[in-house]
């Protein structure tokens, strides 16, 4: 899987500017989105029914969401008004059952239904109540069933536990089974006697309570739902009476029958943990058996195919089958297709290949649902059965088999599709064209062109009222995710391929839908625009800002643009300009760019006081660091190109004196590095994890590596007659070499080999011991008063000395 949309980094980020001024940190915390951390294109809602929601696929949680789909108020509501006649509304009767006040209860149940008084006024109109005072046998039913409200829903509080009151519920519940055998009203009666083996069953008389349904419910003759909660009862009652099979074959009927307590019943057959051969022992059909695989295969994040073919076998008509064949694919999406994709730079440094064992799974499963889906499209048992012409382009797709793919495809082309099968066809289409295409040029770019103005259409259309999306709930966003992903995992890689930075970083900015209150850029985007991009590819960009292209596709892709200042474009143009070394160029652009922007600091990091630092402050010490001399002001990045152009200007105009600012130079490089005191002016953000990792960036020769602040000091020592400043130039250098050789890290031991580990930081820890430029210092600068300050100040360069005197 993508393994870079789980990880967090601990670092400390600077506030920046860039689009729309939204400051993007990356801290040590949160969770992964369940619903959105592996690429996906294929909707897993693109059924006719969302009855099945909780059981789509992530293996991020236990259920995909924990809501029941119906709501059970509104099914007791609504047989009650059915009931009762005479224009009782569904919406009176749940809320007199189920949302009135404490207060508005209490005076209901003491006044009205007591005879005592009058309804509330806020409750005058109600028809449910109004109809109740003329049907004596509810009214007394309702009257008893307020009245055991207190003792039954006893309030859970975590510090403050209450004791059931067993005994009073064991009274109440032989009550009202006394009051269900003098009841002729068939709809009161199942009441009561669900009233009696709740209230049993609450306090705890399992064997009373499941001799209730028993003897009074198991072949009690009623459509209504009352029914199905007495038999989730009778399940739990199982499970206490130490028969859990019994139990998890009496869920797996609720699970089927009753869709307002399916995610209960799901939950609790997997609480029993049976095995599934000996739940189906029991069944007393096919559809029983449907059911029991359906649910083993709703709690199997594996790839696995066999629950799939069951269901099918046993009832290929239950939407069932659908919701599982969907499941298999994005669980293909998760394990194959987001670590075969080829990523782009953004996440490459965190993604996974996937291990040819598991590759070879992967593809044995797909054609075992190739050859599921063929089946499933000819027999047309299934409702929707071009499901299975989608899924086979889809698979193809997944093979980058384009032609087969297109073949599918067009099979659908005479068959009438929903809405959100035509949806899904589509994406398919954009996928495999995308995937025919082995050139990206104007012409074959057109082709693409009408299914990204359409996907384009259905992201503003679905995040317009999308208050999950708005609150940065991203994986409830389908068509969010498909665009997304498509541009940054399938456009922008083949541009880069390409040789193409600019569109490549285009294609990745329009991959990232706007809403109200999120950031309109996502972390891979800016991080992709922030680390990856030259000034040759942001001038190609600020000029497509400033006259856009008369191209359709181009002006498509560049149409984000408008949303951003040219300051946010030029100062990521300066910036690059920067890391390249051309200050000239960084002045000038960074003179459009506003001082509010130039002076971000990450004043939380080194001094709370601090607005910046000086980056021309030379330390023999890494730390502490020193940021400022004599309170003066720190350096913007506008600041210090002018000054380092200056001193380039200088080594040219005043070549007597160019040793000192080679070295002025170099200390400015260093300190713009991660181990320096201003490496806010190359770098967006800053990470303990930086110290001498490998290189990821273009600018990691001076952010990570401090080659070019090495060479500045060779040159600067290359160009002195001063003993003593040759050592100090010796000593930068020994610094930078230092900062060359990697430190290992766990994160790069992804097969566990920590012997290796271990070795391997023996290895750097010699390194850093015997660096070239320590033998220098001793050989000729030994007689120096720089060289007595080092090794005072230097272990390693002490350790050195030690070793070289055996």
């Amino acid at each position: 899987m993508k393994i870079w949309r789980k990880l967090l980094i601990c670092s400390v980020s600077l506030i920046v500017f860039f689009f729309a001024e939204i400051a993007i940190n990356i801290a040590c915390g949160g969770e992964g989105d369940p619903y959105d951390y592996y690429v996906s294109f294929f909707h897993n809602d693109i059924q006719r029914t969302q009855e099945y929601k909780p059981f789509y696929f992530t293996s991020y949680s236990f259920l995909y969401d924990d809501e029941e789909q119906v709501s059970e108020a509104t099914l007791n509501s609504r047989e009650w008004a059915a009931y009762l006649g005479h224009g009782v509304k569904t919406e009176d009767v749940e809320k007199a059952m189920y949302n009135l006040k404490y207060n508005a209860d209490s005076t209901l149940y003491n006044g009205y239904l007591d005879g005592k008084g009058p309804l509330p006024d806020s409750l005058k109109s109600n028809t449910f109540l109004q109809a109740l005072a003329s049907n004596k046998s509810a009214l007394s039913y309702y009257q008893f069933a307020k009245g055991v409200e207190p003792v039954a829903n006893v309030k859970s509080e975590y510090w403050n536990p209450k004791e059931m009151d067993t005994k009073a519920l064991k009274e109440d519940g032989e009550e009202a089974l006394s009051n269900a055998n003098t009841q002729k009203d068939k709809f009161i009666k199942l009441r009561y006697l669900y009233q009696a083996q709740r209230l049993l069953h609450y306090g705890k008389y399992y064997k009373e309570a499941a001799d209730v349904y028993d003897k009074y419910l198991v072949n009690y003759k009623t459509d209504s739902h009352v029914k199905g909660w007495t038999l989730a009862l009778r399940a739990g009652e199982s499970r206490w009476l130490g028969d859990t099979v019994n139990s998890a074959y009496l869920f797996s009927k609720i699970f089927a029958a009753y869709p307002e307590r399916r995610v209960q019943a799901y939950r609790n057959f997997n609480y029993m943990r049976v095995k599934t051969a000996a739940v189906l022992a029991l069944a007393a059909n096919k559809n029983e058996k449907a059911v029991i695989h359906a649910i083993d295969g709703f709690n199997d994040p594996a790839l696995n195919i066999n629950p799939l073919k069951e269901v099918y076998e046993y009832e290929p008509s239950s939407d069932m089958v659908g919701v599982l064949l969907i499941r298999e694919i994005n669980k293909l999406e998760e394990q194959y297709v987001s670590t075969t994709l080829t990523p782009s730079p953004a996440v490459s440094s965190y993604y996974q290949t996937m291990p040819d064992s598991s590759k070879n799974k992967a593809l044995a499963h797909i054609k075992q649902l190739e050859s599921f889906c063929q089946k499933l499209s000819a027999e047309k048992k299934y409702p929707e059965s071009s499901l299975g012409n989608l899924a086979l382009a889809y698979l193809a797709w997944m093979q980058k088999d384009t032609k087969s793919g297109l073949g599918y495809l067009a099979a659908l082309n005479s068959e009438k599709l929903s809405s959100k099968f035509n949806d899904q066809k589509q994406i398919i289409q954009l996928l495999l064209t995308a995937q025919g295409i082995q050139q990206y040029n104007e012409v074959n770019e057109a082709t693409l062109l009408p299914s990204l103005k359409w996907l384009d259409d259905k992201v503003a259309h679905e995040i317009k009222n999308n208050t999950a999306y708005n609150l940065g709930y991203y994986g409830l966003s389908p068509f969010a995710i498909t665009a997304r992903n498509f541009y940054q995992d399938i456009m922008a890689p083949a541009y880069l391929k390409q040789g193409d930075s600019s569109k490549a970083a285009i294609a990745m900015l329009q991959g990232d839908a706007s809403g109200s209150n999120v950031t309109e850029a996502s972390s891979e985007t800016i991080n992709y625009w922030q680390n990856y991009l030259h000034s040759s590819a942001l001038n190609k960009i600020i000029a497509w800002k400033k006259t856009p292209p008369a191209n359709p596709y181009l002006h498509f892709l560049t149409q984000k643009l408008g949303r951003y200042s040219n300051g946010d474009l030029y100062e990521l143009l300066g910036t690059a300009y920067l890391r390249e070394h051309k200050y000239a160029e960084a002045a000038n652009a960074l003179k459009i760019v506003n001082n509010k922007k130039l002076s971000a600091f990450p004043t939380n990091f080194y001094d709370e006081k601090a607005t910046g630092s000086d980056p021309f402050i030379s330390q023999m010490p890494d730390y502490p660091k020193l940021l400022l001399n004599n309170n003066e002001k720190g350096y913007n990045k506008r600041q210090f190109a002018q000054a380092m152009a200056g001193f380039q200007k200088q080594i040219k105009a005043d070549p007597k004196n160019a040793s000192a600012y080679y070295f002025t130079m170099g200390t400015a490089l260093y300190n713009t590095s991660t181990y320096g005191n201003a490496w806010y002016l190359i770098s967006y953000n800053w990470s303990s994890t930086d110290y001498g990792r490998k290189s990821l960036y273009y600018y990691d020769a001076d952010y990570i590596k401090t080659t070019n602040a090495e060479k500045y000091f060779l040159k600067a020592r290359q160009l002195s007659t001063n003993a003593e400043f040759k050592a100090k130039c010796t000593f930068m250098a020994a610094k930078c070499r230092q900062k060359q050789i990697k430190l290992p890290s766990y994160s790069d031991y992804r097969d566990y080999n920590y012997t290796k580990l271990q070795d391997d930081e023996k290895n750097y820890d010699k390194a850093v011991r015997r660096n070239p430029y320590f033998a220098e210092l001793q050989k000729s600068y030994g007689k120096t008063a720089y060289y007595k300050l080092a090794v005072n100040d230097c272990s390693y360069l002490r350790d050195f000395l030690k070793v070289s005197k055996k």
